[in-house]
């Protein structure tokens, strides 16, 4: 062969050569580009969605200054079930004010899976004029606290009951009261 032919020979492989570099690098950049403007608009859709939960947050924000007064004071309608002692209390201050002596229990209580909430329950035990009890009846249902009443019992003492040793104090026409109430428990 004569170097005219090499030369045209090994210039004819290198145009071939590079011609099928040049397909192959423009394949996979148009194969690249192609891919790439697959995912710009699932991008965009996530930024549309990425922007309307900064917008729903920047909204939660400015309302919760407005809401949290009233969360504080959801968080107050419930009793601590560790330690009860501010219900006992508020249950102790308001049979004073209304007049009358109450003996209250804590009964445990089991949730049922219907229920809801976790709960305590109390039995208060009174005995005193009836109006009297109507009063603190009615400042328990109107209590800073979620109160359920679950049964009332009123039973109008005899005079046989007033010489009783446990009605001692009484006077016809006064009540024996048995309450039991549910308070709910954070």
């Amino acid at each position: 062969m004569t170097t005219n032919k090499k030369i045209y020979l090994s210039l004819v492989i290198f145009f071939v050569a590079s011609f099928c570099l040049i397909i192959f690098i423009v394949v996979f950049l148009f194969a690249g580009i192609e891919k790439n403007s697959n995912e710009i608009p699932i991008q965009k859709q996530k930024l549309v969605s990425l922007e309307a939960k900064i917008e729903s947050l920047e909204k939660f924000k400015e309302s919760y200054n407005e809401i949290n007064p009233n969360l504080d004071k959801i968080n107050n309608l419930f009793v601590d079930p560790e330690v009860p002692v501010d219900f006992m209390s508020f249950l102790e201050k308001t049979s004073r004010d209304c007049g009358i002596s109450i003996n209250t229990t804590l009964i445990s209580a089991e949730k049922d899976d219907k229920d809801l909430w976790d709960f305590l329950s109390f039995q208060i035990n009174s005995i005193s004029s009836f109006s009297k009890f109507l009063i603190f009846l009615e400042k328990i249902e109107n209590s800073p606290y979620l109160i359920e009443i679950e049964s009332l019992n009123i039973r109008k003492l005899s005079e046989e009951d007033i010489k009783l040793k446990d009605f001692l104090g009484s006077s016809v026409g006064d009540v024996s009261t048995n309450l039991l109430i549910r308070v709910y428990t954070k």
